[in-house]
């Protein structure tokens, strides 16, 4: 576990696209896990925005920002209610790992809405932690095809070690582009 989350955690995610100066928003953030490493790959050109509604996960957060004296990590505190408070065409990455599953199907179409919103026209994407198919009503066909309705193209799917919960499995990442269309084409 440490060595994946000090080395091999960070060379996966490059792999799925993160890069030096992106803007990147980690939707459903927990403590940040996936926010730490991705900080050091955008460095100080770019920026994270860890968002999550619990107070517990983001406190452990912001000890680890505090300690590692990380400087370009934004946590933002929302309520349960779906909305990003980021300008649109902004962020070159959202990650949603491990937290889909969680959201009922009206919250879900709300997530995909606000991410198509906040992401750069030209280069931004989506990159889905496909966790729990099969539990919670998840069917990744069905998570494939609500994410193509709300504007979004396949790019690439990776099968790779993974954090997940306190351990690290095999995990599929599916990454989506966003695609231009009229808005009202894929509002549901």
């Amino acid at each position: 576990m440490e060595e994946w989350l000090n080395s091999k955690g960070e060379s996966i995610l490059r792999g799925y696209g993160i890069k030096s100066g992106h803007n990147l928003l980690d939707f459903g953030c927990g403590s940040g896990v996936y926010s730490v490493i991705a900080s050091k790959i955008v460095g100080d050109e770019g920026k994270i925005y860890a968002l999550d509604y619990d107070e517990n996960v983001l406190k452990e957060l912001s000890n680890k920002i505090k300690n590692q004296n990380i400087k370009n990590i934004e946590i933002i505190k929302t309520s349960k209610e779906i909305s990003i408070p980021l300008k649109n065409n902004y962020i070159d990455i959202v990650l949603m790992y491990d937290v889909y599953h969680l959201l009922d199907k009206s919250d879900r179409i709300k997530l995909l809405n606000e991410i198509y919103r906040i992401l750069k026209a030209d280069s931004g994407f989506l990159s889905y932690y496909a966790t729990h198919i099969g539990s919670y009503g998840i069917q990744l066909n069905n998570v494939q095809e609500q994410i193509k309705k709300a504007g979004f193209g396949y790019k690439e799917q990776f099968e790779k070690p993974m954090f997940h919960w306190s351990w690290i499995e095999e995990g599929t990442v599916l990454n989506y582009k966003k695609i231009e269309k009229k808005r009202s084409e894929f509002l549901y």
